[in-house]
């Protein structure tokens, strides 16, 4: 509701103005006159003419004011319109159709490219806007205007400013169009995650080739000693003993399974199995 209002004040302050200035003439031989100029949005200068005396009898002089601005204010107020009516359509859209919206996530998806467009088309505008606004100052700036007329150019005649144009409403439109920019921009980071488009990518993190290294590392070494838990390892039985004889017999090992061995002239008995490492 915030971008509506401030799009309307924005179009409102520059789409509605309407400047007028008044000069009165007081020539020498004591005749007076009272000039009126008018200029309005869309500031086409060239087509503003007014009346002047030039104090020699009743004859006159048409002059006309300087500049065409047409183009930025239009694209000025384009852009507030457009954002004013897309505001309104998602602000209905996303109360009263949130179904609609959330469906394969082209609702969000869509409105955070179009806070994208709009962002950048309200700096722009406002740019050329402010730009603009300061050649229509200098326009019809009262200064410039007597020195147009060629009654007001001669001493012996007196010129009197007695309304200046109000810059106060375009002023503000400047204020309100970068404002607008402003608010546009914060909404990015709201509209994008709507998306969900962060989720994503917080599920999958990017590792760092350093991390991949210490992982390939840790990988290496756990791999080694579990295989090295088994590798060489062969079982053996308790050396056995020859009672008659007195003499002990070692082991003998061979490189497939372990055998079993039996203690001579005694019932089978075995002792306790010992895992020896082969280098």
């Amino acid at each position: 509701m915030c971008l509506c209002l401030f799009a309307v004040l924005a179009f409102a302050t520059c789409g509605g103005y309407s400047g007028q200035i008044m000069v009165k003439v007081e020539c020498l031989d004591k005749t007076q006159s009272n000039i009126s100029i008018s200029f309005n949005y869309p500031f086409r200068l060239q087509q503003v003419h007014f009346s002047a005396p030039l104090c020699e009898g009743t004859r006159k002089e048409t002059l006309f004011l300087e500049g065409d601005n047409a183009s930025s204010a239009q694209f000025f107020v384009t852009v507030s319109v457009l954002a004013f009516l897309y505001s309104l359509l998602a602000t209905i859209v996303y109360f009263f159709y949130q179904n609609k919206y959330r469906e394969k996530n082209r609702g969000p998806v869509v409105d955070f490219l179009v806070t994208l467009a709009f962002s950048s088309l309200w700096l722009v505008s406002s740019i050329a806007w402010a730009k603009t606004l300061s050649g229509v100052k200098t326009a019809t700036d009262v200064h410039q205007i007597l020195l147009l007329m060629s009654a007001c150019r001669a001493q012996e005649n007196l010129c009197e400013v007695l309304q200046e144009p109000i810059w106060t409403n375009l002023n503000m439109s400047v204020a309100f169009g970068f404002l607008n920019f402003f608010l546009w921009a914060g909404n990015i980071w709201f509209a994008y995650k709507e998306t969900g488009l962060h989720k994503s990518i917080q599920r999958y993190p990017s590792r760092t080739p350093s991390e991949k290294r210490d992982s390939f590392r840790q990988y290496s070494q756990t791999s080694f000693d579990q295989s090295g838990a088994g590798f060489g390892q062969r079982l053996y039985n308790q050396g056995s003993f020859d009672l008659s004889s007195g003499g002990f017999s070692l082991p003998q090992t061979n490189l497939g399974q372990p055998m079993l061995y039996r203690q001579v002239g005694s019932p089978t008995s075995r002792g306790p199995l010992i895992f020896v490492k082969e280098m």
